[in-house]
């Protein structure tokens, strides 16, 4: 899980760091449950758990949204790793912690170095670069598992998304940042207007330019006569453009309702999104993922 912060002094938001945890957290245990029940002849396969932005594995976290009102109603919260590891109805057989920061790479060593005898590899990586790699014998000829995405921002890059849904392995979790795409993205003008670097950001997290689609002629028109062009306002035009991306390269196994995760004063932050891994296990997992979804809402 990507945290703000210094790295020994990690900080997160408010209540939606737990929501998405709560969630995340109850799939994990509900979907290995499942696999624990079904004959062993059907499970045979070696399970995986990857967090591909790990962070700490432990949160501190303020009781309000704003920084500075944290500092005296800071509690910890249990990160994403902690929460994999102690699923034990059906125990992942080997976790992946990938995180780039060095520092935050020895915490997660210090959590690994608590739970000895279990198969955990941490590995200090870009997050993109390392999931891109990966192989479909990565971890056995007959694997799967969870893949948790929850970059810091617009880190998470589409041709990762593309690599892992042809690996056709990994149900994933995936936090799409809705707030920072927006605040990127002028309401009003032409897509044009959007700066190089932003352009350039936002074609890589979307994989080509259909957000551009967000424009339409307005009725209104400028100082100079022609007319100008707007975005749909919120958040909900860049939510299912990026939809339609993803159902692209997962087909039916893209889950599409999804839960927004919303900050104190109700505006959106992230939407968080599910695609299943396996098409033999696809109906279970969006059962079990729709289910979260909706009892959520």
């Amino acid at each position: 899980m990507a945290v703000t912060g210094s790295p020994s002094n990690p900080r997160f938001g408010g209540e939606w760091t737990e929501e998405k945890l709560g969630i995340l957290e109850a799939y994990l245990n509900a979907y290995t449950t499942a696999l624990r029940n079904q004959p062993s002849r059907e499970s045979p396969f070696k399970l995986v758990y990857i967090d591909a932005f790990a962070g700490t594995g432990e949160i501190e976290q303020g009781l309000q949204d704003d920084p500075v009102s944290q500092a005296d109603t800071k509690h910890l919260v249990m990160g994403s790793a902690e929460r994999a590891l102690r699923v034990d109805d059906r125990p992942f057989d080997h976790l992946v912690f990938v995180e780039r920061d060095p520092d935050r790479c020895r915490q997660l060593g210090i959590l690994a170095s608590n739970h000895l005898g279990r198969s955990i590899e941490i590995i200090t990586a870009d997050a993109n670069d390392h999931l891109v790699k990966l192989r479909p014998n990565e971890y056995g000829a007959t694997w799967r598992g969870v893949l948790f995405l929850d970059p810091f921002g617009t880190q998470l890059e589409w041709a990762t998304v593309e690599h892992i849904a042809k690996l056709n392995r990994l149900d994933t979790w995936l936090l799409f940042p809705v707030g920072a795409i927006g605040r990127m993205l002028p309401v009003s003008r032409d897509p044009g207007d959007v700066s190089p670097a932003w352009d350039h950001r936002l074609t890589r997290v979307y994989g080509d330019r259909s957000w551009q689609q967000l424009y339409s002629e307005s009725p209104q028109t400028n100082l100079f006569g022609s007319l100008e062009r707007e975005r749909q306002k919120g958040v909900d035009g860049l939510l299912e453009i990026y939809k339609e991306r993803l159902g692209t390269v997962f087909g039916s196994r893209l889950l599409r309702e999804s839960h927004a995760l919303k900050n104190s004063k109700g505006s959106p932050l992230f939407e968080f999104l599910f695609c299943v891994g396996h098409p033999g296990g696809s109906k279970v997992a969006k059962r079990i993922a729709r289910h979260l979804v909706w009892s959520q809402s």
